[in-house]
């Protein structure tokens, strides 16, 4: 029992022993622990951001059986389940309902790193998926919570030498600086290095100094091991602890050939130098060593950068929302600001002009334009009033709205497009699998290689054979194999997310540039899913402005889409307004009765003897609408479905890209035929059901095509299952959405255009990076096994190697 001599550890709640001081301010306040081993967990919850543990935690932590435990007990209370309410979502996967958690993993080096992670954690009992991208780093597990634990994971992760932790944007931006600057003072080291080590070696190579005196080779080599010594302790530190890992489960990485590359050129040049005579015709490596360690730590560090500005492209997103938000004024308090994060759905918030919304909500008071172009590519800022959706993230450009919030930032818009876009980074192509396991297996060849050149040139040589040995184990190395698509379709998938088409599934790019044929809905995807006013017949005595203004008396009691294109001529109001399903609306307007809908509603006795009217348009051309007394027929209303702007020159471009166009529509004939004829798509289908699309679909696949299908209803849901890429468009229902392969976010068909582009200049950037890569290691394995490739080079050939397959990517983001 604790007294106020001897109080009670903070974390494990053991009695603090007399005269022990261990203290830490959490939360603003000094806590006190009964050892240093509870003070280090506890510092490295805080450090972590993880402070809300002790507040939701229901009992006590157990004490730390000793200092070196601190860590694995810090991993084990990822498993609480307060906490994981912070990270993890439910899942459901074929029925089963499933945990999902999204990890920063810090410590990965090649793809070979990736394939021994997924290969180990995929083991675990309970683990359904485990997966990392190679290029941000970020990994998804799926778990059952039932038979698997999350800290299994991350301390099997931190046993394999790397870390993992739940993704946390201000942790990441931190790993992010610190690994950044740890990178850039190896580099620097190597660096000075090489470049003193050239100093020397220069004109040794060059026969400059042909008769120098033996002690003054000697020196230069000492001060050469000198120099390079901080590069072989400190700068290659990375390449030692990623190889020790990865040898530690019996597995090759790409860090097994460079270290041993560098340890064993700088243990035969040390003791050449100090245990032999000096003299020029015995070689030392000390500036191999140090060229080899500089441009791979550049050439890494590159990548990193790549693969950190990928990650601040994420980050954009999540930092569109604001930090605070304000809470509308009601009649106990005025307007005031809290934290964005504590929003909860039914808060009534203001956004002002030049503020971003914190929360997704429905305007409830109020009229605005709001810029989306952050979140989904739309660059004209779209009109808001009443009743209409706002999203987080989105930026208010004219007046004051009041807002009722309906998501929070954990379940908003913007969360949502981020989660779609981490599990598509996720979700690997097949080519990525396959160059992964190439490079795994590629760097036992790489070894077996160098061995054997060695062996051949010591019986042949053998003062070159160490040399060549060493050549051939350096230039062969698989780095640019293992980028060669990895960074190809991350910076495609960043560069079409900005446009607003938002990937989510692995294989969209590979499957968009195989693309044969594509199916279109109508309504809502070819078209804008709005009808508009076409045309107004008159036949009585009433002229075009009376009849509309009837109409719309009518329609303002109705909830049908029809009614919206009649608001703009409302004037006048209707009673015993009554509506017929099916059919149309009958009432009343100024004491008169009139009857709106279809001819055969206005007017059966004309109907039946098949008296109706004719137009002088085109009966293809849209939908009809008649007007009535009971009488007599007074107008005829002709209303069409509006063909998206861009349309028409969308679907000429993917014709000129040597795809087929299909429209298949539940839509009656005369409109689908009309829509068709427009845009000049001679394959189109109307009235067909779901059953039907996809049985279309189906023979069209038996005939060895490759189909795409654009949609938007719930309807659709069958044939975007069934064609081999599905796309959504932005205003599809959430279960569309769902079970889509992309979604077209700001609903530009010119977008869809640009994609395929990008995804045929995607596959063919692939294609020239792996042929790159292959070309490169088949050229310089027989030039340096034959003993035409020095050391220095070698390092400077791999180097840039996979340089270019890096800078060959990025071409993807213009």
């Amino acid at each position: 029992m604790a007294t106020s001599e001897h109080p009670d550890c903070y974390h494990c709640g053991e009695v603090i022993p007399a005269g022990f001081t261990a203290s830490l301010e959490i939360k603003g306040k000094t806590e006190e622990f009964c050892c240093y081993g509870c003070m280090a967990v506890a510092e490295m919850i805080v450090s972590d951001g993880l402070e809300n543990f002790y507040q939701h935690r229901t009992e006590l932590a157990q004490k730390p059986k000793d200092f070196g435990d601190n860590h694995i007990e810090e991993l084990k209370l990822f498993d609480d389940e307060a906490l994981q309410a912070d990270f993890c979502e439910d899942v459901e996967i074929q029925g089963e309902t499933l945990r999902q958690a999204r990890l920063s993993i810090s410590g990965i080096t090649c793809a070979a790193c990736i394939w021994l992670l997924e290969k180990e954690v995929n083991r675990l009992d309970g683990v359904k998926s485990f997966s990392v991208n190679h290029t941000t780093h970020k990994a998804i597990i799926t778990w059952h919570p039932n038979s698997g634990k999350l800290s299994e994971a991350l301390i099997l992760i931190n046993k394999l030498g790397y870390q993992a932790f739940p993704f946390d944007e201000n942790r990441a931006k931190r790993e992010l600086d610190k690994e950044r600057r740890n990178a850039m003072f190896r580099i620097a080291v190597a660096g000075i290095a090489a470049m003193q080590n050239m100093m020397f070696s220069v004109p040794l190579y060059l026969g400059i100094y042909s008769g120098i005196d033996q002690d003054f080779i000697g020196f230069f080599r000492w001060v050469s091991l000198l120099m390079a010594l901080p590069v072989v302790a400190f700068s290659s530190l990375p390449f030692y602890r990623a190889a020790w890992n990865a040898l530690k489960v019996r597995q090759l990485n790409m860090d097994v050939p460079v270290s041993i590359a560098i340890l064993c050129a700088f243990a035969a040049s040390a003791y050449i130098t100090a245990f032999t005579e000096p003299s020029l015709e015995s070689d030392v490596y000390f500036d191999s060593v140090a060229m080899f360690a500089f441009f791979l730590l550049l050439g890494r560090f590159m990548e990193m950068q790549t693969r950190h500005r990928h990650l601040n492209s994420d980050a954009e997103m999540t930092q569109l929302l604001p930090a605070t938000a304000t809470i509308a004024a009601d009649e106990d308090e005025a307007e005031r600001s809290i934290p964005a994060h504590k929003l909860a759905p039914g808060d009534l918030i203001v956004v002002k002009q030049g503020q971003v919304a914190p929360a997704d909500g429905v305007v409830i008071d109020g009229h605005s334009r709001f810029d989306e172009s952050a979140l989904t590519g739309e660059y004209l800022p779209l009109e808001k009033t009443v009743g209409d959706v706002i999203s987080a993230g989105t930026a208010n450009v004219e007046n004051t709205l009041t807002v009722r919030v309906t998501a929070n930032s954990k379940n908003s818009r913007v969360a949502a497009i981020i989660k779609l876009l981490d599990a598509a980074l996720a979700d690997k192509p097949a080519t990525i699998k396959i160059t992964d396991r190439i490079a795994s297996y590629f760097v036992g060849f790489v070894l077996l290689a160098s061995g054997a050149s060695g062996l051949y040139w010591y019986l042949e040589a053998p003062s070159s054979a160490f040399a060549i040995m060493l050549s051939v184990l350096v230039v062969t190395c698989p780095c640019a194999l293992s980028l060669a698509t990895p960074t190809a379709l991350t910076s495609a998938n960043t560069a079409l997310r900005k446009l607003g088409f938002l990937i989510t599934k692995g294989h969209v790019l590979e499957a968009m540039s195989e693309t044969t044929d594509i199916i279109f809905d109508k309504t809502g995807t070819l078209t804008e899913g709005r009808l508009e006013l076409k045309q107004t017949d008159c036949y009585g005595t009433y002229n075009e402005e009376q009849v509309l203004a009837i109409i719309a008396a009518l329609e303002a009691h109705s909830s049908h889409p029809i009614a919206k294109v009649f608001e703009p001529y409302f004037c006048i109001q209707a009673n015993q307004v009554e509506t017929v399903l099916g059919k149309g609306i009958k009432g009343q307007v100024n004491g008169r009765s009139y009857l709106l809908g279809t001819h055969e509603f206005v007017l059966p006795s004309a109907h039946a003897s098949n008296d109706e009217p004719q137009s002088h348009s085109s009966p293809h051309a849209g939908h009809s609408i008649y007007l009535s007394d009971g009488k007599q027929l007074l107008a005829r209303i002709l209303l069409r479905d509006k063909i998206r702007a861009e349309a028409r020159d969308s679907v000429s471009a993917l014709k000129r890209m040597g795809m087929n166009i299909h429209i298949l529509s539940g839509d009656h004939e005369f409109s689908v035929r009309h829509t068709a004829l427009e845009l000049g798509i001679d394959s189109f289908k109307s009235g067909q059901s779901p059953e039907q699309k996809l049985e279309f679909v189906k023979t069209l696949q038996e005939q060895g095509k490759q189909v795409t299908m654009v949609g938007d209803g719930i309807n659709d849901l069958p044939v975007l299952s069934g064609a081999r890429l599905s796309i959504a468009m932005g205003r599809a229902s959430d279960l569309t959405k769902l079970n889509s392969d992309a979604i077209l976010l700001n609903e530009h068909l010119d977008v869809l255009q640009q994609a395929f582009h990008r995804a045929h200049k995607g596959r063919t950037i692939i294609k020239q990076n792996i042929s790159w890569a292959l070309g490169y290691n088949i050229l310089m394995l027989p030039m340096a096994a034959a003993g035409w490739v020095p050391p220095y080079f070698a390092a400077l050939g791999m180097s840039l190697s996979s340089l270019i397959v890096v800078f060959n990517s990025l071409r993807l983001r213009r």
